[in-house]
């Protein structure tokens, strides 16, 4: 058996889609160079796999607009980045590589998808791609540490010592540790003298204890979402709400979820909330109309009947529920008090969130390698010459819908040029 070579040009650490872009930018830009990638995991790319739930959500549309403005982070490095290679690169990027994406018709999303509609085909292609251009991969080894060492860099793994000229740090955030990404990358950046801003996970189902979610565990509705902090309302977002046993998840949920989980997470602060509206976009005096006339028109029907087809029969029971009247209190009997109740529950329902589902269940990270560190143009470690730096370990992440796929693609491939 042969001997796997113990140095090269250049090692990128990380085996995701950040890394595996990063390596085909490198060949792309250097054909000579010496490439490996390593990577802890027994495969590369397996968050790939489960994007947009195993389709492959690659990238969004709404990035050929203003991609910056989708980002939290340093808005200098993200603009260089996608101004280099931006959301008509990625499509291109894919067309070259045989893989065609359209757009998702569904909610204005923009979410771009492979044709094949399959995420794992997409991953294999890729590494297609790094085998052909005589990329050598290395899975199921950690890297425990780095030092750069003269002029160039030691990799040390749990059995061998590597060595490069240049290293691209490509290992992700925290999210689904069970796929590989745990965070230790931030300990390898923070051995060379990086600051790491704390990471917390973003996209992520929120816990709160409320009658709705109490009485509706497994039910999911079309919802507004507004996440409020101090008393401040911060984000909103409309899209499907799953309510749970320990509170609320679904695409909205996630949506709205990243202050409210730098807020308890980060700050360590307990005064977030969510406002919900089984009404999107509908007012409070809109709905009372609607409601009063179903009201009115039986009003020997139980209050909770006077709402179905409004919604479903279990919701209509819920919001009730909530809204402190009694199982048996018909339409013609209900109070003015108790309506308010009612219609304030339809339209803008207060829930205390407490916590926030962990890293299993999160989709990206908020939080990293501090990027006042890191040279916007080039993704060159100020700290460190021969050290680029890409992908979610840095402090840079997006919302749902394919925009953090496009920020790994983007910045693995500039770092990659290796300018």
């Amino acid at each position: 058996m042969a001997t796997l070579q113990s140095s090269f040009d250049v090692i990128i650490i990380g085996g995701g889609p950040t890394g595996m872009m990063a390596a085909l930018s490198v060949k792309d830009h250097h054909p000579t160079y010496s490439v490996c990638i390593i990577d802890q995991s027994f495969e590369l790319g397996r968050k790939l796999l489960v994007s947009g739930a195993g389709r492959g959500n690659l990238t969004n549309k709404k990035l050929a607009g203003d991609p910056e403005t989708f980002f939290h982070g340093d808005q200098t490095l993200i603009i260089s980045v996608f101004q280099q290679f931006g959301y008509g690169d990625i499509i291109k990027f894919f067309d070259d590589l045989g893989i065609p994406l359209y757009e998702e018709q569904k909610n204005g999303a923009g979410k771009m998808f492979p044709v094949i509609d399959h995420a794992k085909t997409v991953r294999n292609i890729l590494v297609d791609g790094l085998l052909e251009k005589g990329i050598h991969i290395l899975c199921n080894t950690p890297v425990i540490d780095i030092k750069k060492e003269h002029d160039q860099w030691s990799v040390f793994t749990k059995n061998q010592k590597y060595l490069a000229k240049t290293i691209i740090l490509t290992t992700g955030g925290k999210t689904y540790p069970a796929l590989g990404s745990d965070g230790s990358g931030y300990t390898l950046a923070s051995s060379i003298g990086h600051t790491i801003i704390t990471p917390v996970v973003s996209a992520v189902p929120l816990v709160s204890k409320n009658p709705l979610s109490h009485f509706l565990q497994g039910e999911k509705w079309n919802m507004q979402v507004t996440s409020i902090i101090s008393g401040k309302k911060i984000n909103t977002a409309t899209g499907d709400v799953m309510f749970t046993k320990y509170g609320f998840s679904g695409p909205a949920i996630l949506d709205v979820s990243r202050d409210i989980s730098i807020r308890i997470n980060q700050e360590g602060k307990q005064d977030s909330a969510l406002q919900l509206s089984f009404f999107p976009h509908t007012s409070i005096e809109e709905v009372e109309i609607l409601v009063r006339k179903r009201l009115k028109k039986h009003p020997t029907f139980s209050v909770s009947h006077c709402l179905w087809g409004l919604l479903t029969e279990k919701i209509s029971g819920a919001v009730c529920v909530a809204s402190n009247i009694p199982k048996d209190r018909i339409a013609g009997e209900v109070s003015d008090e108790e309506l308010q109740r009612l219609f304030n529950v339809l339209t803008s329902y207060d829930a205390d969130i407490t916590g926030t589902r962990g890293w299993n269940e999160g989709e990206f990270t908020a939080g990293g390698v501090q990027t006042s560190e890191i040279v916007p143009q080039t993704l060159e470690s100020k700290k460190a010459k021969g050290l680029y730096v890409a992908g979610e370990i840095l402090d840079v992440d997006g919302p749902v819908g394919g925009f953090n796929l496009s920020w790994s693609w983007a910045s693995g491939w500039i770092a990659g040029i290796l300018q």
